[in-house]
């Protein structure tokens, strides 16, 4: 959870109560707390080490340009690594691959980038440069994949790890023409997303002026959203408050499935399952409303008193992960005492851990652990907190310039 964030970086959406599905296949809830938050404790990781034998640093392949891409090699199944940047100088990134224990396995010089065109995949840790996109794998290997244009706005991996897709806006005064592309080995890029945006004439399912946002892709497809062109978030969940147009596009069949078509209920994330969760409320978040598909299945009942955001599900899409700050905490710039919360579904039980950092989580996997950012005062770390027992393990160092990116 990051205070103030450029238009793109977390846009939001906002999910369809209206026509969610019978009520009978609604389960309504009022999620209880049975225990005050326990305040986190957070050890200082020791100092970041290097993997034996030492580090790859490895400048980018060139390749010669060309319309086809390169296969994405997968990652045995050795555990699980993180992807993170680091600064090095002002003009220089580091790209690093670490170990779940924080121990960097490869690393390798990037110009600086927007946080949403470096992602993490199947294969290894992604970037976008000179107008093509890079791989660097925890064997140290980089790769150059295929072409990526200067003016892409955003970047995901295949779940597969053998494509890739990325989005653009090509602007006049008042008319985006926006595109969805995706990239499949020994393929030229194949455009599934093809739409002009137009201020003067809008629709109703999407802002006046706005472009396309990849929020996630996995096995259900690509989920984006359509966001307001040149907007900026201000507040502990910005972009997540502000955009309301979302969808699911099928990258095969381009098939396109409506996630959201309102303002009233902002989306927070797209389960592997095809899950949505949305909080609903504007200045109060009073609801948290859960769907499979088009079909509300959840819908617990929250105080009002704080504002929610930065959900996460469970790998078997049975709990969710989310943050909550006081509502006299939402504005710009106000430091802020976020709460994780874990909510069981079957239950509607939640679990709180307090925070006295800003924090935001990521990524949860099979084995239970949520990871994400921290910031303290030394800089943003990398932890990983159970989310069982609520235990927070450190594994990286707080730095200035560090951006956790998300695991392999």
């Amino acid at each position: 959870m990051t205070p103030t964030r450029a238009a793109l970086a977390l846009p939001a959406m906002a999910l369809v109560l209206s026509a969610c599905g019978a009520a009978s296949t609604i389960t309504a809830h009022t999620v209880s707390d049975p225990h005050p938050p326990a305040a986190v404790n957070v050890a200082p990781a020791p100092g970041r080490s290097l993997h034996s034998p030492a580090v790859h640093i490895v400048p980018p392949v060139v390749h010669p340009a060309g319309p086809t891409s390169q296969p994405i090699p997968t990652t045995p199944a050795s555990g699980a690594y993180m992807v993170a940047t680091d600064s090095i100088s002002g003009s220089v990134e580091r790209l690093e691959i670490l170990s779940a224990s924080g121990t960097v396995v490869a690393a390798t010089q990037i110009n600086p980038s927007l946080a949403w065109m470096i992602g993490s995949g199947a294969g290894g840790a992604y970037w976008s440069q000179s107008g093509e996109l890079h791989e660097l794998t925890p064997s140290g290997v980089v790769r150059t994949l295929g072409s990526m244009p200067a003016d892409a706005a955003g970047m995901l991996i295949s779940p597969d790890g053998n494509s890739y897709a990325y989005s653009t806006s090509d602007q006049t005064d008042t008319v985006n023409v926006n595109r969805i592309v995706v990239v499949a080995p020994g393929a030229a890029p194949k455009v599934i997303a093809d739409r002009v945006s137009n201020s003067l004439h809008p629709t109703a399912d999407a802002p006046t002026s706005w472009d396309y946002y990849l929020v996630n892709w996995n096995a259900a497809g690509i989920a984006f959203a359509r966001v307001p062109t040149g907007g900026c978030g201000c507040g502990s969940f910005d972009m997540q408050m502000q955009s309301a147009y979302s969808g699911l596009i099928n990258p095969v069949t381009e098939a396109v499935t409506t996630l959201t078509a309102s303002n009233s209920c902002p989306l927070s994330t797209v389960g592997s399952g095809f899950e949505t969760v949305c909080f609903d409320g504007t200045s109060t978040t009073k609801a948290i409303h859960i769907a499979s598909g088009p079909t509300l299945i959840h819908n617990f009942t929250l105080s009002g008193s704080t504002v929610a955001g930065d959900a996460v599900f469970s790998p078997d899409g049975g709990s969710l992960a989310y943050v909550t700050i006081p509502v006299a905490q939402d504005s710009c710039d106000d430091a802020v005492t976020p709460t994780l919360r874990i909510l069981n579904f079957a239950t509607g039980k939640a679990i709180s851990l307090a925070f006295h950092e800003n924090f935001g989580p990521t990524t949860w996997t099979a084995d239970g652990l949520l990871y994400g950012s921290i910031s303290t005062p030394s800089g943003w770390a990398t932890i990983a907190v159970n989310t069982a027992t609520l235990a927070v393990t450190r594994l990286t160092p707080a730095t200035q310039s560090a951006h956790f990116v998300g695991i392999i």
